[in-house]
């Protein structure tokens, strides 16, 4: 039953452009050149490039040359996020078909892309974009002019140190100010001839420790509602939030594999008139414990109901569940 409901989930998931930095040419001399996503050799390699390959290269970051990112470097993003070869929401190019895939960075809302291909999973495989920078070891590429450093190289300006008074830290004190003693009253000079007195021994007495004025212990600082980060998410689907239904939808709980939507993991199945499993609807929650705990179980759901551009099935934002048998 669960290969089943996987292959129902696969079927489910079925501006301005980017400026390019024109470099130096360059030509690959190894038999076989690892491009990587970043300049390192643990660094993960998207691309292999055959001798003979001409590359751009756009700088020197240590051994490694940045380049252009040639035609042959995959690029994938979910496909939820295009619409009409434009991207509605700012998406991360991975480097596989996988949401847990390194990363190259984010595509800027309005960028315009050339989709090569789209996979029933939902993720989208694109042109890799004009800006998009990758690396090469030196040795294996043939210059044909000096390269200078890359701006990706550059130590980023050292920070000034703050002057000396705005550094220390000045310590008041808090104690109330002790009276200063008298002054001793003048003592005049013995007559000549005359035995002067021994001077009267002076008590001193210790003036009581000052006492440090209780600190109020500083007020705890209310914090600001922070935004529902789930609805932000459904906001990036194309999802109007203040057009929604009251649900209650029963069924059979799972997980969606491979998914392109963070905010989306889950759906509920129901069986209909010939016994067969089929979508009721995709649903999420700020509680993600919740949901997971009810995978592979018979649910019953309550939530407010959302249409998503392109999508035939809604997402119910979850506020009860309840296990059913």
């Amino acid at each position: 039953m669960k290969s089943e409901l996987k292959a129902l989930l696969f079927a489910a998931f079925c501006g301005t452009g980017l400026i390019a930095t024109a470099g130096t040419e360059g030509t690959v001399t190894a038999d076989l050149l690892n491009v990587r996503l970043k300049p390192e050799l643990k660094s993960v390699v998207v691309a292999k490039l055959p001798h003979g390959t001409k590359v751009d290269i756009l700088g020197t970051v240590g051994d490694f040359y940045e380049i252009s990112a040639p035609d042959r470097t995959p690029v994938y993003v979910s496909a939820v996020y295009l619409r009409d070869g434009k991207v509605l929401s700012p998406v991360k190019m991975r480097t596989a078909m996988d949401r847990h895939a390194a990363a190259y960075g984010l595509l800027p809302a309005g960028t315009k892309v050339k989709v090569l291909l789209e996979t029933p999973l939902g993720w989208a495989k694109i042109e890799p974009p004009a800006s998009l920078k990758v690396y090469t070891a030196k040795n294996y590429v043939k210059a044909a002019e000096p390269v200078k450093e890359s701006e990706a190289a550059k130590p980023a300006e050292a920070e000034k140190p703050a002057a000396p008074e705005a550094a220390k830290a000045v310590a008041v004190d808090v104690r109330p100010l002790e009276k200063a003693p008298e002054a001793p009253a003048e003592v005049k000079a013995a007559p000549a001839g005359e035995k002067k007195a021994p001077a009267a021994p002076v008590e001193v007495k210790k003036a009581p420790e000052a006492v440090r004025a209780p600190v109020e212990a500083p007020k705890e600082v209310e914090k600001a509602a922070e935004p529902d980060q789930l609805d932000e998410q459904l906001k990036k689907l194309g999802v109007d939030l203040s057009k929604s239904t009251e649900i209650t939808a029963a069924g059979y709980m799972v997980e969606i594999p491979n998914t392109t939507v963070e905010a989306v993991k889950y759906a509920v199945m129901k069986l209909d008139a010939k016994g067969q499993y089929v979508k009721s609807c995709f649903v999420c929650s700020s509680d993600a414990v919740l949901l997971k705990s009810a995978v592979e179980r018979n649910v019953k759901v309550t939530g407010r109901a959302y249409s998503v551009p392109t999508w035939k099935t809604p997402v119910v934002k979850v506020t009860a569940l309840e296990l059913t048998k």
